[in-house]
């Protein structure tokens, strides 16, 4: 439970901007009340964890090229979306073929038609840095439009928002439902989080020397 929590609440704080998420921190303060911010504690504290980015190991045997790695982490950051889901996208859209195209003229590493591309001021699809930073953008544009529905927003990326949003559920297309199955089962396996679930209370303030907070205790507490 802790790990989810604290899973959520890097999230919420990549979404806040991404300077915030370079180390997170969990721990039990001397109340007992369970603390997650992004500042180091002062003095002795319990349960003491410190979270953040995971870099990939070298020399694995498959996946994307490190170039890739760095521009996926970057994007991730910049437009708060996991960058583990964002792999797990690109696995199935283009299995990291930056020259990719399918049968319906999608280009690219994340699988941009030409006219989602144009809206996204992608000039050259199959660019990687413009293909990767144009479909994390709009993936997290479909978030917010579907309320951090991961099921919805991965359909909406697969067969279309309109469609999604008209149905407000997954289109009974069986390329669609594999696609929201193949993913959402990667992602959570891989220790990402379900977006369903209910994030813990995050207050913003800043402290007496200009210092911006992030975290689940209120001020005052």
């Amino acid at each position: 439970m802790a790990r989810t929590c604290l899973s959520i609440l890097f999230l919420l704080l990549l979404a806040a901007g991404p300077c915030l998420a370079e180390a997170l921190y969990s721990y039990t303060d001397e109340n007992g009340t369970p603390v997650f911010t992004n500042i180091p504690p002062a003095g002795r504290v319990e349960d003491l964890r410190i979270s953040g980015r995971e870099e990939e190991p070298p020399g694995r045997a498959e996946g994307p090229e490190p170039s890739i790695d760095a521009i996926i982490d970057q994007a991730s950051l910049d437009f708060g979306v996991d960058s583990t889901l964002i792999r797990s996208i690109i696995r199935a859209e283009s299995n990291f073929n930056p020259r990719a195209v399918s049968p319906k003229g999608a280009r690219g590493l994340m699988q941009l038609m030409p006219a989602t591309a144009r809206w996204l001021g992608v000039e050259d699809s199959f660019d990687p840095e413009q293909n990767i930073r144009g479909g994390v953008s709009y993936f997290r544009f479909l978030m917010d439009r579907f309320h951090n529905d991961l099921e919805l927003s991965l359909a909406a990326y697969n067969a279309g928002e309109n469609l999604v949003q008209r149905l407000g559920r997954v289109p009974r297309i069986r390329e669609t439902q594999d696609y929201v199955r193949q993913i959402t089962e990667r992602y959570r396996q891989s220790g990402g989080v379900a977006e369903k679930e209910e994030p813990p209370p995050l207050y913003r303030y800043y402290d007496e020397t200009g210092v911006l907070h992030v975290t689940n205790v209120p001020a005052f507490n």
